[in-house]
This record gives structure tokens, C-alpha cells and sequence, in this order.
């Protein structure tokens, strides 16, 4: 069985400009399963810009400095 490398969510972390991706945290298909990967994502970096996409939509964001509540954007409910 093939290694499954793309996936509906992906939370990553980005650079102070926001311009690039620094790493790659995770990808899920299960919006919940993501959700949650955000969150504990957000709780290890507090001072990182964390983001939940689904695709080139951001679902949550942390914000440029990552400090402040988490934004939601985008609500699948």
C-alpha cells in the first residue's frame, strides 16, 4: 500500500511575514481529527502563526504574530 501524501486539511506553520511555510505539522481528511491537530499545534507554539486550510482555504488562523484568540475563518458547521 502507497504512503498517503495528500490530504483535505493541513495545518502548518509559517514565517513572521507570512510569506512562506516553515514546516509542515500534519495533514488529515477529518475535519475534526484537523481541528484538533490545530488546537495542540497552537498550544506548542503559542508565539508561532499556525493555520488550518482546507485546500487554499484557511478554516482557522492564529494571525500574523500568532498572539491573541485563535480566528476562526471558516466554520464547517
Amino acid at each position: 500500500m502507497k504512503t498517503k501524501t495528500h490530504f483535505t486539511f493541513r495545518v502548518d506553520i509559517w514565517d513572521d511575514a507570512g510569506d512562506s511555510i516553515v514546516e509542515h505539522v500534519a495533514g488529515a481528511d477529518d475535519f475534526e481529527v484537523a481541528e484538533a491537530i490545530y488546537r495542540a499545534a497552537v498550544a506548542r507554539w503559542p508565539s508561532a502563526r499556525v493555520t488550518l486550510r482546507q485546500g487554499i482555504r484557511v478554516v482557522h488562523d492564529t494571525g500574523s504574530r500568532g498572539t491573541g484568540p485563535i480566528r476562526t475563518i471558516f466554520s464547517a458547521n
